[in-house]
């Protein structure tokens, strides 16, 4: 069987006020929702179009949302979550796959938007406590494919 554990996977937003980014990390994540991209469709379909088929072409493309859920581990998570919902504010966030291997940069997508959503989750007798929360990509998502760890060709070696 191929594949691999999303284990280990982790989602940090931008909170630097500079332009270097500052990586924070939002812990205790359960789910991080698909990422990607989807089209629009344009019906172009006319009294003439073949055989009684509707034809259509693509338009305007959408990075969509990105779906979160975690658990409550202290108040300081959901209290962050909260603040950016609240603002409004257009963040980049980064998606990190986990790390295998000899791999120097895990695999990652950057995503612009603002978190559109953040709900303290239902409480049930035997429940954890749950947050819910939505990212709006705003533009286009990036992957990034890793980087692997290449050790220097016995030429790029110095002799001692």
């Amino acid at each position: 069987m191929a594949g691999i554990k999303a284990i280990g996977c982790k989602l940090s937003v931008d909170t630097s006020t500079n332009g270097t980014p500052v990586w924070e990390q939002i812990a205790n994540l359960t789910t991080i929702g698909e990422i990607g991209l989807e089209s629009e469709e344009i019906d172009v379909t006319t009294l003439d179009s073949a055989n009684d088929f509707k034809e259509y072409i693509g338009g305007a493309k959408d990075g969509g949302s990105i779906d979160l859920e975690g658990n409550i581990v202290t108040d300081a998570g959901l209290t962050k979550l909260y603040a950016l919902a609240n603002s409004r504010a257009i963040k980049k966030f980064k998606i990190e796959y986990p790390k295998k291997g000899t791999e120097t940069t895990a695999a990652n997508w950057l995503v612009t938007g603002y978190i559109s959503s953040c709900k303290d989750g239902e409480k049930t007798v035997d429940g954890l406590l749950t947050f819910s929360a939505g990212i709006r990509v705003s533009g286009a998502p990036t992957f990034n494919a890793c980087l692997l760890y290449t050790s220097p060709s016995p030429r790029d070696r110095t002799r001692s």
